[in-house]
């Protein structure tokens, strides 16, 4: 009889193990939308949101997967316009297809796209920062001497129109959360 209560005991330990454990990391997989997955934009619609570039962490070295975003860009709660200065000319195709990345995003009026020559300073402190999205949407300033993948900067970038910085450490392409990490990883 111990034998058996003692045995019962262990499953009931493992069960609960699984339900505490395993549910968490199972839902932290599943697909949910970008607004679930990035902290809301509402923080704080006029702070500007920069974005820094840092060494890539070594735990993440050589496992960077190049992925892209669905075919019409991830959904969106609002379509928005931009314009690509002149500053962003050399730029222009980067820019494009990070736009591409939100399906709610079209070339022509709205948020001036603005280069810098060097990392940003004017976008609320923080060090290296390559990316700044005013107000929501309200202007943005790229530096894209700063990354190796400029288009995933603009992307990031864009994504300030509608979300904050999401909980990846370094931005990539495998999902919107993704592209709205808050760092950049060369």
């Amino acid at each position: 009889m111990a034998r058996k209560l003692l045995m019962l005991s262990g499953l009931a330990s493992v069960v609960l193990a699984v339900v505490t454990y395993a549910a968490p990391v199972s839902l932290a997989g599943a697909s949910a939308s970008p607004a679930q997955e990035t902290s809301a934009h509402a923080e704080g619609a006029s702070a500007p949101h920069g974005t820094s570039v840092i060494p890539t962490p070594a735990d993440l070295k050589g496992k960077a997967k190049v992925l892209a975003p669905p075919p019409g860009g991830w959904s969106v709660p609002s379509q928005r316009n931009y314009t690509i200065t002149s500053s962003c000319q050399p730029y222009a195709a980067a820019i494009r297809q990070g736009a591409a990345a939100w399906a709610g995003l079209r070339e022509g009026g709205g948020t001036p796209v603005e280069c810098r020559n060097s990392y940003i300073t004017d976008c609320g402190g923080g060090d290296r920062v390559v990316g700044c999205n005013w107000g929501a949407g309200q202007r943005i300033a790229l530096y894209m001497g700063g990354v190796n993948d400029d288009a995933l900067l603009a992307a990031h970038e864009f994504g300030h129109d509608w979300y904050g910085h999401s909980t990846f450490r370094c931005a990539g392409w495998d999902s919107a959360a993704h592209v709205m990490a808050p760092s950049i990883c060369n």
